[in-house]
């Protein structure tokens, strides 16, 4: 009995540091990439660089529009919060936004000539999205298809010159797209707090 305690304890410990260490953790690999020179902590005023589309999305088996609509408001609130406020696109915003999530690639939707240059197949265009402004040469710039599936990413496009200024992303985060709102707004945090404050 004795021998058996001291391993009985040692499995509890390690149990109880296993388990803080996940619950403490953020999605792997969540970062951001900047346009040189972006003054990205000056931007007061956004708009979404395209209106959720008037028809219903075409969404395939195992997704739902729940996840667009919990990403969305998840954004706005996370941008009030830092002070932004959100505009209408005539209104002359600082920045636009656009988000998407990266999906597998059904082989008989994967036409190149179906997407913007930059761009695949994804969640974004499963919700009917068509985005069409430039990587601008932002360096370490990659297109959504090259991300791991489930890859969050956020995009701020400069309405001027119709480039992208600023990509935070977390890589593979969203495992499940029938996450509840809580779980989006945890993921949508934690890439936009990659964007500098000051």
């Amino acid at each position: 009995m004795r021998r058996k305690l001291p391993f009985t304890l040692l499995y509890l410990l390690f149990a109880v540091l296993l388990n803080a260490c996940v619950a403490t953790s953020g999605p792997a690999h969540t970062t951001a990439i900047s346009a040189p020179g972006a003054k990205l902590a000056k931007y007061t005023t956004y708009a979404w660089y395209q209106d959720p589309p008037p028809t219903p999305a075409a969404y395939d088996p195992g997704f739902t529009a729940g996840l667009d609509k919990n990403i969305r408001q998840a954004v706005e609130e996370e941008l009030k919060q830092r002070g932004m406020q959100k505009v209408a696109t005539t209104a002359n915003p600082d920045v636009l936004l656009a988000y998407d999530v990266s999906v597998s690639v059904p082989v008989e939707k994967d036409k190149p000539a179906n997407f913007a240059p930059g761009f695949g197949y994804s969640y974004g265009y499963m919700s009917g999205y068509r985005y069409r402004y430039s990587d601008g040469g932002l360096p370490g710039y990659r297109p959504v298809d090259l991300f791991k599936e489930g890859t969050l990413l956020v995009d701020m496009i400069n309405p001027d010159t119709n480039k992208l200024v600023w990509r935070g992303w977390s890589e593979g985060a969203v495992t499940n797209f029938r996450s509840n709102y809580n779980k989006v707004k945890q993921l949508v945090t934690e890439v936009l707090q990659k964007l500098p404050r000051s």
